[in-house]
């Protein structure tokens, strides 16, 4: 029993490296066969990463909600400032920060092109501002709207703007990029299943003649099968390393790009890679397409050819 497992496993390792010699034997076919599949597997590992970035910016971004307060016309510096200590003392509310509507001018007045329109203004327009920052657990979207309701009914307070619109937009375009990533990645997958059919599917013609004499000898479907079933996960695992390869170079090349834009926006977010579980999901769905084309493309036209 032993030795029948022995020689079964060393059966299956002597197939599979006779695989690969055979795909040395044809380097031409196979370069170019293998440069089709690592860009095709290319695609969607750099639309994966795209998408994985995009999602850590805007989990970057998402906290802390920013919440606006705009103080009634004609509330003193004394009572702004009380109100201002009182939302401070919320144990919804984590920090505040009050400006004045001196301060509010003077940072008008600081951006370029409205130091000219706020010197021909006979008065202040600007309201006294509360700036609060809710607590970790009304951070979240629905929360923060009802933080946001809870404060207008304040008697000192005009008006509450919550600065998430534009979250919203940014998780838009997150879940647009996830589905683009989907789909690309979906159509880029069954491209490659088509090339290791299409490839192992010319290669099972050309051996017609081989297959018949061997059928003829009692070589069974599943012997014959097996090392076309070895090239297609070969295909699929080379073709994958090379994909994983020129990833990676795609990643160094944007590095900079991604660093010296996120500088412009005072950020220190930096461009993140495939990970090495990652890496290896990319192999093995490389390689289970190569094996699944390969059973399926190969086996249904070895059944066809029939001993003379």
């Amino acid at each position: 029993m032993a030795r029948n497992k022995t020689g079964f496993f060393a059966l299956h390792w002597q197939q599979c490296k006779q695989a690969l010699t055979d795909l040395k034997r044809r380097p031409l076919g196979n370069v170019l066969t293998l440069a089709v599949l690592a860009f095709a597997l290319t695609l969607p590992a750099t639309f994966y990463l795209f998408a994985k970035n995009m999602a850590l910016v805007a989990q970057t971004w998402h906290t802390p909600t920013q919440l606006t307060i705009y103080l009634e016309d004609g509330i003193s510096s004394v009572e702004a400032e009380q109100v201002r200590d009182k939302l401070a003392g919320w144990p919804e509310i984590s920090k505040v920060r009050y400006i004045s509507p001196d301060q509010g001018l003077e940072e008008f007045r600081e951006q370029a092109g409205f130091e000219h329109a706020i010197s021909l203004l006979d008065d202040n327009p600007l309201p006294a501002v509360v700036i609060a920052e809710p607590g970790t657990q009304w951070q979240a979207a629905e929360a923060a709207s009802q933080l946001a309701a809870q404060l207008r009914t304040q008697p000192e307070v005009a008006e509450v703007r919550l600065d998430s619109d534009w979250l919203q937009r940014l998780a838009a375009i997150k879940q647009l990029v996830i589905t683009l990533a989907g789909i690309v990645s979906g159509l880029m997958l069954f491209a490659v299943f088509l090339i290791v059919g299409n490839t192992l599917r010319l290669q099972v013609l050309n051996q017609r003649d081989e297959i018949q004499v061997m059928k003829l000898v009692g070589a069974t479907d599943s012997f014959i099968l097996r090392p076309y079933l070895y090239t297609g996960v070969w295909y699929g695992l080379i073709g994958g390393a090379i994909a994983w390869l020129l990833t990676v170079v795609i990643t160094v090349l944007l590095e900079h790009a991604v660093a010296h834009l996120a500088n412009l926006y005072d950020s220190h977010f930096r461009l993140v890679g495939l990970y090495w579980d990652e890496t290896l999901i990319l192999l093995m769905v490389a390689a289970f397409l190569g094996l699944l084309a390969a059973r399926l493309s190969a086996g249904r036209h070895l059944k066809e050819i029939e001993p003379i």
